[in-house]
């Protein structure tokens, strides 16, 4: 249980000393830690067989793991990338619209949806710069059933942005990060943090 020398030396060096020495540390630790991952399958084979063969054979799988993955992001991802891509510069109506269609819902299923009256949604539709009120962005996102990343990318078209301060924000995020798309359970739960409610 007694401490050795160097690590006696290593304790009572100073902070920044002992910072270097960890830093120095690092590549020889990165490179052990390879070495036992790639040696790590072969443990209960051991054989007359040269290591360096397997080690190729340990290589060529992870490259092969890797173009697996990239050939499955060809497939499924790069396309709807490629159609992220175009709606770059998107209004906020523009976008929703978009939105809307990608979801394979109607505009009237969204707005009965989401609480909001027609004549708002049809502002919306009609006028590509039409920005609505927070508020009413946030209930088309739940209508929308819109994920986490597609309602902070859609509130940003109308210079909206969800606050981590906010009471109300908090609300509305937690219901879609957990793909709650309630509204009276929504409105509920504004109404109990002492929230002006959506439903007169």
């Amino acid at each position: 249980n007694t401490m050795t020398g160097a690590a006696l030396g290593a304790v009572a060096a100073p902070k920044e000393a002992r910072g270097d020495m960890r830093r120095m540390a690092r590549p020889a630790a990165k490179e052990t830690f390879a070495a036992a991952a790639m040696m790590a399958p072969m443990e209960e084979e051991k054989s007359a067989e040269p290591m360096a063969p397997r080690r190729k054979e340990s290589k060529a799988e992870l490259y092969q793991v890797l173009e697996d993955e990239c050939m499955d992001f060809e497939e499924v991802h790069e396309s709807k990338l490629a159609e992220r891509m175009k709606h770059l510069s998107d209004t906020f109506s523009q976008y929703l619209l978009y939105l809307i269609e990608q979801k394979d819902m109607t505009n009237a299923e969204v707005y009965k949806r989401a609480l909001v009256d027609k004549k708002i949604f049809s502002k919306i539709k009609n006028n590509e710069d039409y920005h609505p009120q927070k508020i009413t962005a946030l209930c088309l996102c739940v209508g929308a059933r819109l994920n986490l990343d597609e309602t902070r990318d859609l509130l940003a078209r109308a210079g909206y942005a969800l606050s981590p301060c906010d009471k109300t924000d908090i609300i509305f995020s937690y219901f879609i990060e957990n793909e709650i798309y309630d509204m009276i359970e929504l409105d509920i739960q504004l109404e109990e943090h002492g929230l002006p409610c959506i439903i007169a």
